[in-house]
């Protein structure tokens, strides 16, 4: 707050505009960079900067993140789990796994009595065997 004074003569009255006037000089200059910076606060870049930096720093908000991914990877995994243990996935898989290793057996050694039983076997198995889908040639 100013203080109230006395102005009794001209040269006083002089003193105390120029005064005011370096007090004008000194507040505007003093609200044109407050304005900057409240411009520079406002950018919508740095307020959403600042916004999820608040909320990176909040306990409580990391930690339903945190739950939030989990139950995200968690249902990925158990989606993929359940496709990949599915009755037809383990058969498919087994039927490879086996005609893979006869495959292999047969043709290791094909002058070998297990390589000509096995080609036997996989030529002469009827199409309604319960084992041909794992002796059939692919």
């Amino acid at each position: 707050m100013a203080t109230i004074r006395k102005i009794t003569n001209t040269a006083e009255l002089r003193s105390a505009v120029a005064d005011l006037e370096r007090q004008v000089k000194m507040q505007e200059s003093d609200i044109k960079a407050n304005f900057t910076q409240v411009r520079e606060n406002l950018n919508p870049k740095r307020v959403v900067k600042n916004t999820f930096s608040y909320l990176a720093e909040t306990p409580e908000i990391q930690r339903t993140f945190l739950n939030t991914v989990f139950g995200f990877i968690l249902g990925y995994a158990s989606k993929k789990a359940v496709h990949l243990l599915s009755e037809q996935s383990l058969d498919r898989t087994v039927r490879n796994i086996v005609t893979h290793h006869l495959s292999d057996l047969e043709n290791k050694e094909p002058d070998s009595l297990l390589s000509k039983g096995i080609s036997l076997i996989r030529r002469y198995t009827p199409p309604t065997s319960p084992i041909y889908p794992f002796v059939k040639y692919e």
